[in-house]
């Protein structure tokens, strides 16, 4: 036998065996990436690239028709599909329906976080019972209501979550620094809006033709400031700067000032002809309106947006709209996924810029990216976002368009209603029309009534924890008062007569059944 023969041809098999253990790695490796990343055989024996579809729904554990196949798993689910459209309906014994077409791109995740099922027969309770409303506000975090009645002295800072209403009554006396009586009862009040740890208001106190700004704190009433006496300044518009409202955005006659509470501090003057103002916390975009030159000496008015940041020593341009001459003008700020946006319309047309807010300080010129620039039929009135701020909307009567940050996508929402609309959560937009509230999603999908036979249009609440949703139900009743003629307490031979008194009851329908 030929030894060095043999050792030959076991090292060459060796050597194959390897190089074939090493191929099919390789090729497992590479299968188990292409899995991973959603390829697969389709019918015709073609490689094809699916999407990743993300279901999760409040409640939980409803059933989910993709395509009109029931898959075997409940909310929430994952689901490898077919880039492209594909119909989507989720339903829940006792509840109503859900659907609509989903777009599934090849290799992204598509995460559909917004079904929200109502019970169909909801159990309705009365919770509490006020007199007259002159304030009605919930806080932003949906889960507490500020409420006064008309005539009061007092405030009700009322916590929603629980089975049982938790109420805190605060003294306005406190808040407005005066114990006048009269003057309590008389003040007419109203929200601007809640700082984001939902412990403090600014608020607006109207009395004797003047309005004054308050930051009421609903913890430590008696630390509550009076920002217009404070700094003995007539003040247009304030804006909360910080989550703790220890900092503030101020206008005084066109001038943009900062307010430090930590110190009782209030700036110079900032920027100077400032129109319209919004803010993303240290950040505020405005509408500036000033007069330039031009070479031969002649003067004429422009307009430019322009943001300014905390902290700079000058502004930012991000847009000349001199030409536009706005006289229907809204702005936005927001930050979704670390990504900031700036949203504004003039006149008909609207603008969503996207990426990082310009610096004054790097180059003082506008570095957010157009994500989005059209005409629309109607100039927008309206312009809000939600406390995600992954979605935001242009209302005016009868329509909304709305913007998702997300996937980009912009949806025209033709209305059934002129009136205004507002958010429930998230994702779902409200109004009422005629005697009910009806909800759809920001995209216009899934229309459907709320609540049913009710004629006023007050605020209403779903709570942070998904289980209740509150609305008030006005309600008119005669009261018997017996009086002599000169209005003493009369005796019982005097006549009785009737007068209508106005109350509000707080009701609730219970979500999960």
């Amino acid at each position: 036998m030929d030894r060095s023969k043999t050792k030959k041809i076991q090292n060459t098999r060796i050597v194959m065996t390897n190089i074939f253990m090493g191929l099919s790695v390789i090729a497992i490796v590479f299968i188990l990436m292409l899995v991973a990343m959603g390829f697969s055989f389709n019918e015709n024996g073609g490689l094809e690239q699916s999407g990743l579809l993300q279901l999760s729904s409040h409640p939980s554990g409803a059933t989910v028709e993709i395509d009109g196949e029931t898959q075997f798993s409940r909310t929430e689910i994952n689901k490898m599909l077919s880039s492209g459209e594909h119909q989507v309906k989720i339903t829940k014994s006792g509840y109503d329906t859900w659907e609509t077409k989903v777009r599934v791109d090849a290799g992204l995740l598509t995460h559909i976080s917004w079904v929200r099922l109502f019970p169909l027969n909801p159990v309705t309770e009365d919770v509490s019972t006020y007199e007259q409303a002159r304030l009605i506000s919930f806080s932003s975090d949906h889960k507490n209501l500020l409420y006064s009645e008309q005539n009061s002295t007092k405030l009700q800072f009322i916590n929603l979550q629980g089975d049982t209403l938790k109420t805190n009554k605060i003294n306005l006396s406190d808040i407005l620094d005066t114990k006048d009586s009269d003057t309590l009862r008389a003040a007419n009040l109203s929200v601007i809006s809640w700082n984001n740890a939902n412990n403090k208001v600014l608020l607006n106190w109207t009395h004797d033709n003047i309005i004054e700004w308050i930051l009421a704190d609903l913890e430590k009433p008696e630390n509550s400031i009076n920002l217009t006496q404070k700094f003995n300044l007539v003040f247009n518009r304030i804006l909360i700067a910080n989550d703790s409202a220890s900092k503030l955005w101020a206008v005084e006659n066109g001038n943009l000032r900062l307010i430090d509470l930590s110190n009782s501090a209030i700036s110079s003057a900032k920027i100077t002809g400032i129109e319209y103002i919004n803010n993303n916390n240290d950040v505020v975009a405005y509408l500036r309106t000033g007069i330039a030159t031009n070479d031969a000496g002649v003067e004429s008015t422009v307009r430019y947006l322009e943001t300014f940041r905390e902290g700079e020593s000058g502004a930012s341009l991000v847009a000349d709209l001199t030409e536009d001459n706005p006289t229907n003008f809204t702005i936005a700020l927001g930050t979704y996924w670390g990504e900031e946006w700036l949203s504004y319309s003039s006149n008909n047309k609207v603008t969503i810029l996207t990426g990082k807010y310009p610096s004054y300080g790097k180059s003082g010129k506008n570095t957010l990216k157009t994500s989005l620039k059209r005409e629309i039929d109607y100039a927008p009135t309206r312009i809000s976002t939600t406390s995600e701020q992954r979605i935001v909307a242009y209302a005016d009567a009868g329509r909304v368009m709305s913007f998702d940050f997300e996937t980009k996508d912009y949806y025209d929402i033709k209305l059934n209603s002129e009136t205004s609309t507002y958010w429930l959560d998230d994702y779902i937009i409200w109004q009422y029309e005629e005697d009910k509230v009806t909800i759809r999603d920001f995209n216009g999908h899934n229309y459907r009534d709320l609540i049913t036979e009710t004629d006023n249009q007050l605020p209403i609440c779903l709570t942070a924890n998904n289980k209740w949703l509150y609305y008030f139900d006005v309600k008119e009743q005669e009261v018997e008062t017996t009086e002599t003629e000169e209005g003493e307490p009369a005796t019982e031979a005097t006549s009785e007569a009737e007068t209508q008194t106005i109350q509000y009851v707080l009701k609730r329908e219970k979500l999960n059944i």
